[in-house]
């Protein structure tokens, strides 16, 4: 048995003290962060906000100090319905991370946020375009250029709209969006009065994707393409298909009633 000197014994105890002393200094960030985890799912958000921001701004070379500012963002986003304040803390993280997980989160928000509730499209472009350069090869790279093209088209910027789609049938063609690129490349034609065009894209998609969850848009598209190129006849069969079909019955109802008032119109 070996026995210890009252020296190394002291000795062995300063250690030991200094070691607790650091685990409570490194463990307060921890405690706080897990409280605000606990507050969080208790739906208790302001004093989850409160142990964040203790986090955040007391600990700022924690390892937890960008979850964090992270976890500010979600709440003030997703709980508290405060937009612009998920924006400075989502920021901040990406100010804090580059090429990371978490930066990679905080842009997607960033991206959204712009896009969904504030409508800034060029804003949301420019952080899907930063999530392909930062995280190239890490990310599901066709998700965030539909993004990109989504964008614009939301911003009504049609005619960027379809080059980005394209640019995405190009480079992504086993992407499961493709059917929706495919779809947005029409609609993108339509609403810029290529009715032709759009026809004939309508058409096509109706063809290869049969039953498809667009089939009543596209039908739709077809059916009011045709009736803007003036073939009346055309465009009142495929209103009165669709009427047999789906149970928008009011709209397709009206179709039908203003095609007949016209065609009758012609016979007079």
């Amino acid at each position: 048995m070996i026995t210890l000197r009252e020296p190394q014994i002291k000795g062995l105890a300063g250690v030991l003290l200094l070691a607790l002393l650091c685990a409570g200094c490194v463990t307060r960030d921890q405690t706080l962060f897990q409280e605000a985890e606990d507050l969080w799912l208790s739906d208790r958000y302001e004093e989850a906000v409160a142990n964040l921001r203790v986090v955040a701004e007391q600990y700022p070379d924690s390892s937890l100090a960008g979850q964090a500012l992270f976890r500010l963002g979600e709440i003030y986003y997703l709980n508290l319905d405060n937009p612009q304040k998920a924006l400075d803390y989502f920021t901040r993280v990406t100010e804090r991370t580059e090429g990371d997980e978490l930066n990679l989160k905080a842009r997607e928000y960033l991206g959204d946020i712009y896009a969904i509730s504030l409508r800034n499209f060029d804003m949301s472009v420019f952080q899907y375009k930063r999530i392909l350069k930062d995280h190239r090869g890490k990310v599901e790279e066709d998700k965030y250029q539909y993004k990109i093209a989504d964008a614009y088209f939301h911003k009504g910027d049609f005619a960027q709209a379809e080059i980005e789609y394209q640019t995405f049938l190009e480079r992504y063609k086993d992407s499961p969006l493709v059917l929706d690129a495919k779809y947005q490349v029409a609609n993108c034609r339509f609403v810029v009065g290529m009715s032709a065009m759009a026809l004939d894209l309508f058409t096509k998609i109706l063809k290869d994707y049969p039953n498809s969850k667009y089939e009543y848009d596209v039908r739709l598209g077809i059916a009011i393409s045709l009736d803007e190129l003036g073939r009346l006849k055309d465009a009142l069969k495929e209103y009165k298909k669709m009427f047999k079909k789906y149970p928008e019955k009011k709209i397709l109802t009206k179709k039908i009633s203003s095609i007949q008032q016209r065609l009758e119109k012609k016979l007079r």
